[in-house]
């Protein structure tokens, strides 16, 4: 069954500094996706990094900037930038600015939170 998702403010609001999940495992078997509100001086996860040994991952910046930071090195993804990140690899994401950082992002295969 297809299934619309509308994002408004209420729903970017819903999502201040937490990871929400809109596609879950009941609802496909090979992805998920949802939405993160990333406030300023924040980094996700607080300390150290998140992993998903077997999930690959699709993010979109809707608004704002945010650093994507690995193992390598840190990287500053601004508005309309896509990045992909693939499974197995170590990172976290961190807003330095002074405005919230809002992404849309797609996991595959689904992962439990």
């Amino acid at each position: 069954m297809t299934q619309l998702f509308r994002i408004d403010e209420g729903v970017w609001a819903s999502s201040s500094g937490r990871v929400s999940v809109l596609v879950n495992e009941s609802m496909s078997k090979l992805m998920m996706a949802g939405i993160v509100v990333v406030n300023p001086g924040q980094r996700l996860p607080a300390e150290g990094y998140s992993l998903h040994e077997s999930s690959d991952e699709l993010s979109y910046v809707v608004e704002g900037e945010i650093v994507f930071g690995t193992e390598s090195g840190e990287r500053l993804l601004r508005a309309g930038d896509l990045f992909f990140n693939p499974r197995g690899t170590r990172h976290y994401v961190r807003n330095d600015g002074d405005k919230p950082c809002r992404v849309i992002w797609v996991l595959s295969p689904p992962i439990k939170l």
